[in-house]
């Protein structure tokens, strides 16, 4: 299948831009005059509009830009995720899991205490995520009684794991290590936990980083492996009923740097960062036993290059990260994009992590020590 077959019809979306610095290009919004709405956010001032406002961030419309949760309420976000009715992150300056209901602009804990989080993913209203002490999950609509672990973790265990997913039932995470020769992808059942140790399903792995796993019963686990160097990494397929004793087969080889990757209906996407530079982009290919790796979108726009690409995620027929160098989120159908991607945001600081939920894309923005803002998707 060539690239031009495959470029999707919707070519015509209107791209929401979200500008916080005067200078870049095009019509903006000044996000630090907004307001979250979220309920221990500073209150409203001269220039920053109450909840609800027209120059604020109404709750349920996905029309403009704005700023979600500020620094208060987003508490140093980590990870994001969409879960039911939800939209949750991890707060490391809070020890807590936050949520959001887009509905109402309402920022609550889900969970009140959970040390030094990290890594989230979400999947069927359950949300697991990565800390200082282990793995653990609850669901989104609540945990009351306190979050269930699935696994305890001893001194610095955290810092080895590079990528989470979970499709409802089973939580997949890798650990890497410092050699380069004993990483691992690891699987536990949500109901039953881990018991007295994961099963291991990928020994041997050469520093393994983002996983993504198919919805639902069947399909298909992915993983990425950085390896040792440029054009020494690989991308992983297992099926997710197989078993430790099962071999992965190995569909992609000579890649530079993958990392976080995910999973489309019939395609495989993820994205490349050099860690010595700022380097990157963002690739695709068509899920089968050995693909055919062509990029997903073009470095053809020199003011916004996608540079460090990261945070990756699939909803439907497009493709949404966020640029780490380049303070941008974007968008792109997973067939390829037929020019530059649709910039959905920019002016960011560094963004680190996004969400698609509903009509909305939101994005962590490591501005004013971190905050969740939102743009039309």
């Amino acid at each position: 299948m060539t690239g031009s077959s495959r470029i999707a019809a919707r070519r015509g979306a209107v791209v929401a831009v979200l500008a916080l610095l005067p200078g870049l290009h095009g019509c903006y919004i000044d996000l630090d005059g907004l307001s979250g709405g979220a309920e221990d956010d500073p209150g409203p001032g001269p220039d920053t509009p109450a909840p609800g406002d027209p120059e604020g961030c109404a709750p349920g419309d996905c029309s403009r830009s704005c700023v979600v949760a500020g620094s208060g309420a987003a508490g140093a976000p980590a990870a994001i995720a969409s879960a039911g009715p939800y939209v949750v992150w991890t707060s490391r300056g809070g020890d807590r899991v936050r949520r959001l209901d887009p509905a109402t602009g309402t920022v609550d804990d889900l969970v009140s205490f959970t040390p030094a989080p990290g890594l989230l993913a979400a999947a069927e209203g359950l949300v697991v995520w990565v800390a200082a002490d282990g793995l653990w999950w609850c669901p989104a609509d609540g945990c009351a009684a306190g979050a269930t672990s699935l696994l305890a973790f001893g001194p610095g265990e955290a810092g080895a794991v590079r990528g989470l997913a979970t499709d409802g039932r089973h939580v997949y995470w890798t650990r890497d290590e410092p050699s380069g020769t004993a990483g691992e992808l690891l699987r536990c059942s949500v109901a039953g936990g881990c018991g007295a140790a994961p099963e291991l399903l990928a020994p041997a792995q050469s520093h393994p980083r983002g996983v993504a796993v198919a919805p639902g019963d069947g399909g298909d686990v992915v993983w990425a492996l950085r390896g040792a160097g440029a054009g020494h990494g690989q991308l992983h397929r297992l099926a997710k009923g197989a078993t430790s004793a099962a071999s992965p087969t190995q569909i992609a080889a000579l890649l530079d740097f993958p990392d976080r990757v995910a999973l489309g209906a019939g395609e495989l996407l993820w994205t490349s960062a050099d860690p010595g530079g700022a380097a990157g982009g963002v690739s695709r290919c068509d899920l089968t036993d050995s693909c055919a790796p062509e990029p997903l979108a073009p470095q053809t726009e020199p003011s916004m290059p996608l540079s460090e690409p990261a945070a990756l995620a699939i909803d439907g027929a497009d493709a949404y990260w966020v640029n780490r160098g380049g303070g941008t989120v974007m968008r792109c159908p997973t067939a390829g994009c037929p020019g530059y991607p649709a910039v959905l945001a920019e002016g960011l600081t560094r963004p680190s992590a996004l969400a698609v939920h509903g009509a909305c894309v939101y994005a962590v923005d490591e501005a004013d020590g971190g905050r969740v803002v939102r743009a039309p998707r």
